[in-house]
């Protein structure tokens, strides 16, 4: 059994966190292919997770059929994103515990640089961030017993490139605008990502999407994503 770190968990819980549309889905997907393909054992979650009780109901808050978003108390959305990610608890402590890898689609990191935007307004957000992600924290890894990661890749790619890619897909999709997609507060979320990447350098991988004003593609990505995780846990090579 290969062990990645430390305590009781022996496997590793790797995340993709970054604004939307800057591939995580597809970069969580290529990850999970490659480590499978090096004799691993992965389990793929998301957050929000759409499909379950909770999720639905997200989904229904953050397009104002249910109640009104913007008014709801940041406390009161933490708790939303936090009960949806520990409805899969269980499953991946069982796989962690194991030695297994888990990968995640947007995790704890996604909820500190969100729920900080939607508690502040940007000319406060200095002032106030550390209580808010403090809370996040407690909410999520003391009160929920989520199993902190072992590594946040985050996928940096400009605002404005993510926006387009974002209306194309919802267009594909049929899907219906949620609150989160305006680009400002997509600036606002990138802006939160970079500070955390600068502030916890260890904790986070960044990973630049775009070279020059062109975006690379979704293979030149995962080999990026592949060198600094192998660079970080040589194991799993």
């Amino acid at each position: 059994m290969t062990h990645y770190i430390s305590g009781n968990n022996k496997g590793l819980l790797i995340s993709f966190d970054g604004i939307d549309s800057s591939g995580k889905e597809t970069q969580s997907a290529m990850l999970a292919e490659r480590l499978r393909h090096h004799g691993h054992k992965v389990h793929q979650f998301t957050t929000p997770d759409y499909a379950t009780k909770s999720g639905k109901e997200l989904k229904a808050r953050l397009q104002n059929k249910i109640g009104n978003w913007q008014e709801t108390s940041w406390e009161e959305k933490m708790s939303y994103f936090a009960r949806n990610r520990a409805e899969h608890r269980e499953e991946v402590m069982q796989a962690l515990s194991r030695g297994d890898v888990v990968i995640y689609d947007r995790y704890v990191p996604s909820s500190l640089a969100f729920i900080t935007v939607e508690a502040t307004r940007a000319q406060e957000a200095d002032l106030l961030r550390d209580r808010i992600q403090r809370a996040v924290d407690r909410e999520e890894y003391t009160n929920n017993g989520m199993p902190k990661e072992g590594l946040s890749i985050f996928l940096d790619i400009p605002p404005h490139v993510a926006s387009e890619l974002l209306e194309k897909r919802k267009e594909k999709l049929q899907d219906e605008d949620e609150y989160t997609d305006h680009l400002e507060v997509q600036e606002r979320l990138y802006n939160e990502y970079d500070i955390m990447y600068k502030a916890e350098p260890d904790r986070y991988l960044r990973i630049s999407c775009v070279s020059g004003n062109e975006l690379l593609s979704a293979e030149d990505i995962a080999e990026l994503v592949w060198e600094g995780l192998t660079e970080r846990f040589s194991q799993l090579k």
